[in-house]
């Protein structure tokens, strides 16, 4: 059987990913298994038409194909994003039709779902017929029952190719006729509050929904809009992955990224992120500006700032990209105002909704609304926390953070009180006529402190 592997970690033979796969050729020596590094090489891919098309042949020639990436920013490194685009811009139709394919990802399982999920979507998308992929913890390979698990695996989407077994699609997006956004000209409201508003956008002159819409918002909205194109940054590349940046928050590449981003993000009362959406997510310069914000590690530097999404293209059909942006404001534990897009049926819509998310942000501006965290911020938060802990040595800069802001004081062997209390109380349930007394007057006792608490409110 031949394999064309795809490997989208920007370390390329230094990758953590990639030794995982180098275990599957290990067990694997009869199969022929080649590994292409396109994260590493994404521009000469992207400037050299002979060495692309050279690429899609080998796909194209390939029993499958295997992805094999870290996870960056709950998605996929943005070289690897970028070479994806180049395949929905330049592949003729059909080109992958009913080509096996899945992806192995290593990562510290934050979010790696939504990562597989875009996987599976672009490339049904492309053709391919999508087997359900791995996702594997950065610290499996040292355990003997997960290297088990792998393997397991791997075998099974072996046979799965051998045996041409059908697989089910799991995503199809109808796109919609889009409408054209015309919008009336609104009289520019006089800019009263000294917020500051960054708008980020990556839009280009053709993105023309996208750019009326920002119009739009800045003529409507209360606080002076400061808008930024990113495209704009000098940004020399993706994130390398290379860590440098944990010591000291010191980012290894010498360019205008970090100067742009103390700048202007985080600086901003509230930022709009605003971007087309391309193959199941925004596109890959947007990815890179996100990818190289790792630069402040895993700490919440925007903490507090208000967030909110203008999206150009069919957001309700993309779930997996409405819950990324949900989680990035969560994680990044900022409050979240709305998220607006340009699928109504009528300009005049499109712009009631862009005043009505306007009005939004400043209503939670005069009532400081703070709202509570979610899953993605508690569950998150506990993953970093414990990730951080153990590898202090090389997130020095996060560790600092974490100690300067109690996030380590959650941990439960710290809470002394409570675990005294519940190995008494553990002691009591042991009794089976005491436990069924307190079992008795659970419910009330429950109860009884949110009561007393509301008597003196």
């Amino acid at each position: 059987m031949k394999l064309i592997v795809l490997n989208g970690s920007p370390k390329a033979g230094k990758s953590i990913t990639l030794q995982h796969i180098n275990y599957f050729k290990k067990e694997h020596n009869q199969h022929e298994i080649e590994v292409i590094e396109i994260s590493k090489k994404i521009k000469k891919i992207e400037n050299n038409p002979d060495l692309f098309n050279e690429i899609v042949e080998k796909m194209s020639n390939s029993d499958a194909v295997l992805w094999s990436f870290p996870v960056y920013y709950a998605l996929i490194p943005s070289q690897m994003k970028r070479f994806i685009e180049l395949l929905f811009e330049r592949c003729p139709e059909n080109t992958f039709k009913n080509k096996y394919t899945t992806s192995f990802t290593t990562s510290i399982n934050f979010f790696d779902h939504t990562a597989h999920n875009y996987m599976q979507g672009v490339c049904e998308d492309l053709g391919f017929s999508f087997i359900k992929s791995y996702s594997a913890h950065m610290d499996d390979f040292f355990k003997k029952d997960k290297r088990k698990a792998m393997i397991a695996f791997f075998n099974w989407f072996i046979q799965m190719v051998e045996n041409k077994i059908p697989v089910e699609r799991k995503y199809n997006i109808q796109l919609p006729q889009p409408i054209i956004y015309e919008p009336d000209k609104i009289k520019p409201v006089e800019k009263k509050s000294e917020k500051k508003v960054v708008l980020l956008t990556d839009a280009r002159p053709e993105d023309t929904n996208l750019l009326q819409m920002i119009k739009t918002f800045e003529a409507s909205s209360s606080m002076p809009v400061n808008t930024k194109n990113i495209r704009d940054i000098d940004m020399k590349n993706g994130c390398l992955g290379c860590c440098n940046c944990g010591y000291d928050n010191t980012c290894i590449q010498k360019d205008g990224y970090k100067k742009f981003y103390n700048d202007n993000v985080t600086n901003a009362d509230v930022i709009i992120m605003a971007g087309s959406i391309k193959d199941h997510y925004l596109s890959a310069v947007w990815k890179k500006f996100l990818d190289r914000s790792f630069f402040n590690g895993h700490a919440p530097v925007l903490q507090g700032k208000q967030l909110g999404f203008m999206i150009s293209g069919p957001l309700s059909q993309i779930q997996n990209l409405r819950e990324s942006f949900e989680a990035i404001a969560d994680n990044w534990h900022m409050k979240t105002f709305g998220l607006i897009t340009d699928e109504h049926k009528t300009s005049q819509d499109i712009t009631d909704h862009i005043l009505a998310f306007e009005k939004q942000l400043t209503l939670l501006q005069e009532n400081e609304v703070e709202f509570a965290p979610s899953f993605y911020r508690v569950g998150g938060q506990k993953i970093f926390r414990d990730f951080i802990y153990t590898t202090r040595a090389v997130f020095k800069a996060d560790h600092l953070f974490y100690k300067k802001h109690g996030h380590y004081k959650d941990f439960p062997q710290k809470k002394i009180k409570k675990r005294v209390n519940d190995h008494i109380f553990s002691f009591f349930m042991g009794i089976k006529p005491v436990r069924k007394k307190i079992h008795n007057k659970f419910i009330p006792g429950m109860v009884a402190p949110y009561k007393k608490v509301l008597k003196q409110l």
